[in-house]
């Protein structure tokens, strides 16, 4: 089963390919006097990338920010002794009175 990535997640894929095509650009460009086609093609490959990942990001629903806290118990809803309030033992308060 696939994990849902959100739409933060879309925009941090795309943030991370778009810098990696910028670096391939910055190599791509500093290698221009002898002609690479390995790093044209990362370069293309990259920005194709990235452009899917800025589109998926746009496409992606909102997350829900506005959650009621009410609408879950809290985690120590399951056990209804919080502190050591036991009326049955006696406590150290009980025994210094």
């Amino acid at each position: 089963m696939k994990k849902k990535i959100t739409k933060k997640g879309y925009r941090t894929l795309a943030l991370i390919w778009t810098l990696a095509a910028a670096a391939v650009a910055v190599a791509f460009v500093r290698r221009l006097a002898e002609f690479n086609l390995l790093l044209l093609l990362l370069l293309v490959l990259s920005l194709f990338t990235a452009v899917n990942f800025w589109k998926a990001w746009k496409a992606a629903p909102e997350e829900e920010l506005s959650r009621d806290p009410f609408d879950t118990p809290p985690k120590f809803a399951d056990n209804p002794i919080l502190f050591d309030d036991d009326p049955n033992q006696d406590s150290e308060e009980k025994k210094h009175e």
